[in-house]
């Protein structure tokens, strides 16, 4: 869709027709063009000392879908370059090497928003549940199948959809016994957080997983594992790296398989004991 003028154009336009709360969020646009483009609502509503509904709601009165809609369109306006994150440029292959450091040193840094406590909160709460129902949208789809794949064998039983429409209905059809773990990299996916609106209304337990601190999804979960990597140089357009939302799943596969490992030892050590307990008085 094509507009016809610049966002930061539209908000002066329109600046006189907007309520009074969303000025708020439309100076801080005009002032913070750059750094708009790079947070998602909560953090535009924070920094702006509004609502996260507020600023949803300037957007919409400037014609825009909703804020990732206008953010695009302001980073179109700012320049291409706006998104894109880091040292290295998209198509410069001369610094790859310089890319696996960076992707290296930012899988380390996530140890630093993630706690163990959180990762163990997630590991009980898969292990113990009927069901995991995964949800997940656009370029989080993928690491969300194969983690459904792998859960599967390791013996979990879990739902999951390329279709966003089959995803809500397997959690709409969910029992208390269920949990269920959006992923979503920018938090602030629509169908990822109508199905965790939709999974608190049942009772269900609900888990995000993401790569940005203070987001809307992480509002409507119980437990909340952000690698808090919010750009890197593999990023462009919305279509960002999940690495890094792919190591945390690799870690909660890894702590599940121990978990299970460490359960299967026990019960053969009992089994044991009990076959030797007949050779005893």
């Amino acid at each position: 869709m094509e507009f016809e003028y610049s966002v930061l154009e539209n908000i002066r336009l329109n600046y006189e027709e907007i309520f009074s709360a969303e000025r708020k969020v439309a100076d801080y646009i005009l002032r913070e063009p750059e750094h708009t483009v790079r947070i998602n609502v909560s953090e535009l509503a924070e920094a702006s000392g509004a609502s996260d509904a507020t600023v949803i709601r300037l957007c919409k009165h400037l014609g825009y879908k909703g804020f990732y809609q206008m953010k695009l369109q302001l980073a179109h306006d700012l320049g291409r370059d706006q998104l894109l994150s880091g040292s290295i440029q998209s198509g410069d292959t001369s610094n790859w090497d310089d890319m696996l450091k960076e992707v290296a040193a930012n899988i380390m840094q996530t140890k630093n928003n993630i706690s163990s406590e959180s990762i163990q909160k997630t590991v009980d709460q898969i292990l113990k549940c009927n069901t995991v129902h995964l949800v997940a949208i656009g370029n989080s789809i993928p690491s969300t199948l194969d983690f459904a794949f792998r859960l599967g064998r390791l013996g979990i039983r879990s739902t999951s959809s390329s279709i966003s429409e089959h995803q809500i209905n397997n959690v709409d059809l969910g029992t208390k016994d269920d949990i269920v773990i959006g992923i979503s990299h920018s938090g602030s996916s629509k169908q990822v957080l109508l199905a965790l609106e939709v999974a608190k209304k049942h009772g269900l337990t609900t888990i995000a997983i993401t790569d940005q601190l203070r987001t809307p999804i992480e509002k409507e979960a119980d437990i909340t594992l952000s690698t808090g990597i919010e750009y890197s140089s593999v990023y462009i357009f919305g279509a960002a790296s999940h690495i890094y939302i792919t190591a945390i799943l690799d870690i909660l596969i890894y702590e599940l398989d121990r978990a299970k490992k460490d359960a299967a030892k026990n019960a053969l050590a009992d089994d044991v004991e009990y076959l030797l307990s007949e050779t005893k008085l």
